[in-house]
């Protein structure tokens, strides 16, 4: 397996890991390849119970709107957490940033355990957002730094399919948890970036040190000139997180309103994208800027069938093609960003990068909330179906307007 192989390799000599001990460059890889599962707990830990959620604030308006509030303010302390993570981490604390943020994180996640005011669980949950971006972002900066070459994209791709598996694995646990304990039991799973933290604390003896840059061209490159990747990136993210953030609705609305048949939709669509992303290396050498494309194509067709579905086993289907788009589309960004940054700016680049994803997380439910108190759920679906279908088309126009399809964007 793709995974096994790569713990197997040696990075290339220029790497600093290469000088590691092969234990602690393996334990180091781990630890950096499983970094993104404590993001994912942000949403598998709600997002099965959204329904129940809803039930608990039925008094505050529109229920449904609120519910999803509990899931998207953890988006909005990534998104700017993204924004000022060039800011605040820095070559110099990439490890200490690392320590704190996963502690923070794990805390600010567990508080989901105790009953409390619904605006105090909204603040812990922006600050259990802004605290997994800032360890993803050190954590990333940390791969780039130890990694380099074709054997850093191959770890970015892979560790997107073990974010992938941890997605899967925790939905399904926190929709049997939530079904058998209530909607705050998922909350548990918090424990994990708390080992995550003690392997950590373990695994890097040293500072972390980037290797130095010749003052010149790199220096005169601004991130901001990335602005049509971070666009496009913001739209991928909408239709991201249509599965978790909508298809429990689509689903009650279906009459299926059991947290263990809704926790499956989203969990395969991550178990679709874990496959995808091992194999995004392949495909993005190969088809460049067109990986995009087919993402978008893929993600819009999936919704619209979603939204026209007839029964459960169909909406399944649909959650499969979305999932092989949905496997490449973070990967891509963190790769263009990456190739195009100086060791200097990366801690930015990856940070807006995670800020543009995340602010795509929150925005999902206040953009499609006019379309669906308007014309449904089911509409919404083909909404956003019919809009990620256009962006494809777009990218493709001009991929092919500016340099024949080879890596334009």
């Amino acid at each position: 397996m793709a995974t096994i192989s790569v713990f197997a390799q040696h990075p290339p000599v220029t790497s600093p890991a290469a000088e590691l001990p092969a234990w602690r460059r393996i334990l180091i890889i781990v630890i950096l390849l499983t970094g993104g599962i404590k993001s994912a707990l942000a949403f598998t830990t709600v997002v099965p119970a959204l329904q129940l959620i809803a039930q608990e604030y039925s008094g505050t308006g529109d229920a449904v709107l609120s519910a999803q509030f509990v899931v998207t303010l953890a988006p909005i302390g990534m998104a700017l957490a993204g924004l000022l993570a060039g800011a605040i981490v820095s070559s110099t604390n990439l490890r200490g940033m690392m320590f704190g943020s996963l502690a923070v994180c794990t805390i600010a996640g567990l508080l989901q355990l105790i009953p409390m005011n619904y605006y105090l669980l909204l603040a812990s949950r922006f600050v259990l957002g802004f605290s997994a971006v800032l360890a993803d972002v050190a954590m990333t900066s940390i791969l780039a730094a130890q990694f380099g070459g074709a054997f850093r994209s191959k770890l970015i791709g892979y560790r997107q399919a073990m974010s992938s598996i941890g997605t899967v694995s925790t939905m399904l646990l926190a929709g049997w948890l939530a079904q058998k304990y209530g909607w705050r039991a998922p909350g548990i799973m918090f424990l994990l970036p708390g080992v995550m933290l003690a392997a950590a604390i373990f695994a890097f003896d040293k500072p972390i040190t980037l290797e130095r840059q010749v003052a010149a061209a790199g220096e005169r490159f601004s991130i901001w000139q990335l602005w049509p990747l971070l666009l496009l990136s913001l739209v991928m993210s909408i239709g991201h997180t249509m599965p978790s953030f909508q298809m429990p609705f689509l689903l009650r609305e279906n009459g299926i309103t059991s947290a263990v048949l809704v926790s499956r939709v989203p969990a395969l669509s991550s178990a679709i994208s874990i496959l995808a992303a091992f194999a995004f290396g392949f495909v993005y050498a190969r088809l460049g800027a067109w990986t995009l494309v087919i993402s978008a194509t893929l993600m819009g067709a999936a919704f619209i069938g979603a939204g026209l579905a007839p029964s459960y086993e169909f909406i399944l289907f649909c959650v499969v093609i979305e999932g092989i788009g949905a496997g490449w589309t973070i990967p891509f960004f963190l790769n263009r960003v990456l190739d195009k940054a100086s060791p200097a700016q990366r801690n930015y680049g990856i940070g807006i990068v995670q800020s543009s994803l995340f602010l795509g997380h929150f925005l999902n439910p206040i953009l499609t909330a006019p379309v669906r108190l308007n014309f449904g759920i089911h509409g919404t679906f083909v909404a956003v179906g019919g809009a990620l279908v256009l962006v494809a088309v777009l990218i493709a126009a001009w991929t092919i307007a500016m340099r024949g399809g080879r890596r334009s964007i």
